[in-house]
């Protein structure tokens, strides 16, 4: 056997492999003997059909799987085993020219980290969103616990009001013939008018309506809508289609009283007080306000660390996190691809955010590196304690339990604890300019209205 490793770009080598078939004939006998002891063939007991036999049924087959094997131990002996170059992700067999009793080529493509200089960060500027709960923002937070509470009540006769819960039925309508669209009709839809998913134009058709009212509304339709009439964060160009609506059923909330038992009831006893609970809506708030902040804070922080450091990522480590992102529709989906799933379109459409986040998590590891930063057995216990917070039915211990009985989940608290001591340091390091949430609100409006064109569209920030 012969190997030569070649660097095919700053991230990614190969390793060259020729083999003759005497190299490889020790492990197709042995293979073909394991095939025999299975066989069952006429005129021959079990397990003892001639060697040549098996070879004739089998041996192409068995070959190219011992041919990969070969290949596979042979990257191991010249690259994993080799203290010169570290291989990043699943390397990539590109070329195996290969056929039963003849010589063996193949080509072996992998990835390895890139050599990156981390950037003085302290000139640039990132925003931490600074928002103190107000009493405003508690009586709004009680008064959607209310409203989710709330009893429906029929509304008799009467008009939908801007806050009301209605029930209707889509019919698509076909402008040119003026008819219904066979297939195209969403029924015993229902939802809150005030739902700031809601789009605009339906909203607008329905308040003032009564239940058996007809009408007819053009509503902006484009792969970001559903026939709901809900919007989702996707761009595209809208166009406009004509529905037919269809309203079966007006309701009203019926509010609770902010009393004892409503506090008791909705936090399973933890509460009586109203003032009490008052305070504890705005512990919660202020804790989910901090979260979002960060939150906030880290992806600013990864975009112009990946401004900053416009390192290449091997190929190898965007498939991995693509493979990532097709077990995640997996996992959603009982384990299964949808039967309509395009896994190439998918993948390609998902590219951009498999490099982004393999950058990085390069540039991560690169400070970790260069830092010394290490998870002890004191973060550890911090991450299942405040993991343990809030949950009476376990403690901080029996989280731990949890974790370590599953290697895969371990490393991934480590690799998160990892990751906050990387932002932790860099928060230091940048500039950081506290924002209020008005500010921020005012930003992003102007935001979008640069980058679509002058429409208007509102966008809160808000837990």
């Amino acid at each position: 056997m012969e190997t030569t490793i070649s660097q095919a770009s700053p991230v990614e080598y190969e390793l060259e492999l020729t083999a003759t078939a005497q190299d490889l004939e020790p492990k197709l006998n042995e293979a073909l003997k394991e095939q025999r002891k299975h066989m069952d063939v006429q005129g021959f007991r079990k397990g003892k059909v001639p060697l040549g036999l098996v070879k004739k049924m089998h041996g192409e087959q068995i070959g190219y799987k011992v041919a990969q094997e070969f290949v596979q131990d042979a990257f191991e002996e010249e690259v994993e085993s080799s203290d010169d170059i570290a291989p990043l992700g699943q390397p990539t067999i590109t070329e195996l020219d290969y056929a039963l009793d003849e010589d063996l080529r193949a080509v072996i493509r992998f990835g390895v980290r890139p050599e990156i200089e981390i950037q003085d960060v302290s000139a640039e500027q990132i925003t931490m969103l600074d928002h103190e709960v107000s009493d405003e923002d508690v009586d709004d937070e009680i008064e959607r616990l209310r409203s989710e509470e709330a009893d429906l009540l029929p509304m008799e006769d009467e008009p939908a009001g801007e806050e009301d819960f209605v029930n209707v039925d889509l019919q698509r309508i076909d402008p040119q013939t003026d008819t219904p669209i066979i297939g195209d009709k969403d029924e015993d839809l229902s939802f809150f008018l005030d739902d700031d998913r809601l789009k605009e134009e339906l909203r607008e058709a329905l308040i003032g309506k009564k239940a058996g009212d007809t009408f007819r509304v053009e509503l902006p339709q484009n792969p970001a809508h559903d026939h709901g009439g809900h919007q989702h964060e996707q761009q595209g160009e809208d166009e406009e289609r004509l529905y037919e609506v269809t309203v079966n059923d007006v309701k009203e909330r019926d509010l609770p009283p902010l009393d004892d038992a409503f506090v008791s009831r909705l936090t399973d006893g933890q509460f009586e007080d109203p003032d009490e609970f008052r305070d504890e809506v705005r512990r919660q708030l202020e804790q989910q306000w901090e979260k979002q902040s960060r939150e906030m804070m880290q992806g600013e922080i990864i975009d112009k660390m990946l401004e900053l450091h416009p390192v290449p990522v091997p190929e190898s480590v965007i498939e991995t996190y693509l493979d990532s992102f097709v077990n995640q529709v997996k996992q959603e989906n009982d384990g299964e691809l949808p039967p309509d799933f395009d896994e190439e379109h998918f993948r390609n459409q998902n590219r951009r955010d498999a490099e982004k986040q393999g950058r990085w998590m390069l540039i991560r590891d690169k400070i970790v590196d260069n830092e010394d930063i290490e998870v002890d057995d004191e973060d550890l216990q911090d991450f299942f304690s405040e993991q343990a917070q809030g949950d009476e039915q376990v403690d901080a211990q029996q989280i731990e339990q949890f974790y370590r009985q599953m290697p895969q989940m371990m490393d991934r608290v480590k690799q998160q604890i990892l990751s906050d001591k990387v932002y932790d340091l860099l928060i230091e390091r940048f500039d950081v300019e506290e924002k209020t949430r008005e500010e921020f609100e005012e930003e992003m409006q102007h935001h979008q209205h640069q980058h679509q064109g002058g429409q208007q569209s509102r966008q809160a920030v808000r837990p």
